[in-house]
């Protein structure tokens, strides 16, 4: 059962609360597999961002198994204009977190808009690892087993991700392996990656090697170093102010050096002329598709980088997780919510189509990717949105495959920091403040931010 009028999904979620959930403890049996229940259950789960994908699932879970009814409440994603859309997932974020805080709602919760910290302070979610430990039916070799393993908060995986994406930079291959710098990208920081900068300006033809803004550029800095900027302490998380200040300053850096292009300053803005005939030797890009890749603007010699690293983070790359999956502590049917969790995973192999377009990620499922990816290899070209062919690079796709195997560090987008980074970073940036005072404010904000 589908619902999507978002007054008919208020009164569902909480009716389901009433209904669906309880102080129940049971989680599947070792060795469980994906079966009829022995009673009817009906399964209460709440989307936003997954709903298209998750409805035609649902439907023949349903076929699949006639005691299971799934009350799938699908909140619109968008509107008449963007305030509608964003009061809809306003709402969405307003209902899911009052219910769940009451130790109600759903059995099972997209949580990609929700803050996953708070729920997992606060007990809300099953921790999911642990039931896969008990799964005989689950084979790792059969996932990315290192964006499970890293996925996590506290060293528990709260939330399942069905799909990520890979953050790195797309370098022109051809252009930098003119100017003869050589690059290991394997353990690079940022302080690697401005002396880099500088002797690729000095020795090849490109003025930048970036090409962004100040605001943004730390933006995702920060987000890339989540795990050493916010630190939790006696279940209390706290945000390094110092830290922060040195990532200011590093950004400005790379501004003040003629080192990246800013697309106001530099070039009047995103859609100027100037902007847009911009070129760099790097684009910072996030990955969640093929025809991501293929169509990245650099001809015929792109080569995947992976981006600069904090002190203290891990050695891989980094990504980004999509479509998020929880179960509700509380609810009464954890073992029937696991096993269509899992149908989920398993039926990517099916539904997955990475060639066609329209994906906001590569799936959790490695063998649905293998098989997408050797289905894109043997048609040769990659049909884009315009109609036009583009040629398919095996070694571009091997280097893929590569970079999102090794991805180790997540990145946690979209966050409530963000905002305040982008508004308050820009005295700074401007020239208004210090480092040190901008730093100050931010950290207070986001302490009170984390701690919510």
């Amino acid at each position: 059962m589908i619902k999507t009028a978002y007054t008919a999904i208020v009164i569902a979620l909480l009716l389901a609360a009433c209904s669906n959930v309880g102080g129940g403890t049971d989680t599947p049996a070792k060795g469980s597999a994906i079966g009829a229940a022995s009673e009817p259950v009906k399964l209460t789960f709440v989307t936003y961002l997954l709903s298209n994908q998750v409805k035609t699932i649902a439907q023949q879970y349903e076929q699949l198994h006639p005691s299971i009814d799934i009350n799938l409440l699908a909140t619109p994603t968008s509107g008449k204009d963007l305030g509608e859309a964003l009061a809809y997932r306003d709402k969405f974020v307003t209902v899911t977190n009052t219910t769940m805080l009451a130790g109600k709602g759903p059995d099972l919760v997209e949580l990609d808009v929700l803050p996953l910290d708070a729920y997992i302070r606060r007990g809300l979610l099953v921790e999911l690892d642990e039931l896969l430990k008990l799964d005989d039916s689950y084979r790792s070799e059969d996932y990315f087993a290192n964006v499970l393993d890293h996925a996590t908060t506290g060293g528990g995986l709260y939330g399942m991700p069905l799909y990520f994406s890979l953050v790195g930079f797309i370098g022109d291959d051809e252009a930098i392996g003119k100017t003869g710098v050589q690059i290991d990208d394997s353990r690079w920081t940022w302080a690697d990656f401005a002396e880099i900068a500088k002797q690729l300006q000095q020795k090849g033809t490109m003025q930048h090697v970036l090409i962004s803004l100040p605001s943004v550029l730390l933006r995702e800095m920060v987000a890339e170093s989540y795990s050493t900027l916010v630190t939790d302490k006696n279940g209390k998380q706290s945000f390094d102010g110092e830290l922060f200040a040195g990532l200011m300053q590093q950004v400005k850096a790379l501004f003040d050096d003629g080192l990246a292009f800013d697309l106001v300053k530099d070039g009047g803005g995103r859609g100027s002329e100037t902007s847009r005939h911009a070129k760099a030797y790097f684009n910072a890009n996030t990955i969640g598709s093929f025809g991501n890749l293929l169509t990245n603007g650099l001809d015929a010699h792109p080569k995947l980088y992976t981006k600069p690293h904090q002190d203290g983070a891990n050695a891989g790359g980094f990504f980004e997780t999509y479509g998020m999956v929880g179960i509700n502590a509380k609810s009464s049917h954890k073992k029937e919510a696991y096993e269509f969790l899992r149908f989920l995973m398993e039926q990517q192999t099916k539904t997955y189509d990475g060639v066609a377009g329209g994906n906001r990620g590569f799936p959790i499922n490695q063998l649905a990717y293998d098989k997408s990816a050797a289905k894109l290899l043997a048609a040769g070209t990659f049909q884009t949105d315009s109609g036009t062919a583009v040629a398919v690079q095996e070694e571009l796709l091997k280097q893929l495959k590569s970079k999102l195997a090794n991805a180790e560090n997540w990145v946690r987008t979209p966050s409530d920091l963000d905002n305040v980074i982008i508004s308050e970073s820009e005295a700074f940036f401007s020239g208004q403040k210090t480092a040190q005072s901008v730093a100050q404010i931010v950290e207070s904000k986001a302490d009170l931010i984390l701690n919510e």
